[in-house]
């Protein structure tokens, strides 16, 4: 069973009832609250409307999202574009790759190293 919060009539206080009709006594002014069917009715349309609005509320925050992520996106790529045009080796990925090719080639030892000297020749 689901359980409910409520306010006492009475003390104006929180209580947690169950979703079923019947008696529930206030713990803290000890007045009886009679929850009845008509009222399980009531709260039942109402909760429908209470998530009918907050999947509106998440739609909308939803669509919000999407958009700024995909201006920022955009703003990106924009912005990679003009770096690409003013100096390809923007990102530096070329040199690394160069380093990397160089660091793998020392491994070799001293026949690696005199290859390299022949090659230059």
């Amino acid at each position: 069973m689901k359980k409910l919060v409520i306010k006492c009539p009475k003390c104006k206080k929180k209580m947690k009832i169950m979703d079923k009709p019947a008696k529930y006594r206030c713990p803290h002014c000890k007045e009886v609250y009679k929850y009845t069917k008509s009222k399980q009715a009531i709260n039942k349309v109402l909760t429908i409307f209470k998530d009918a609005g907050q999947t509106m509320v998440d739609i909308k925050n939803n669509i919000k999202n999407k958009y700024n992520m995909s201006k920022n996106t955009y703003k990106y790529m924009k912005q990679v574009k003009k770096n690409m045009k003013n100096n390809p080796n923007w990102s530096n990925y070329h040199k690394e790759q160069r380093e990397m090719k160089d660091v793998t080639g020392a491994k070799k030892g001293f026949k690696g190293f005199m290859n390299k000297l022949k090659k230059r020749k």
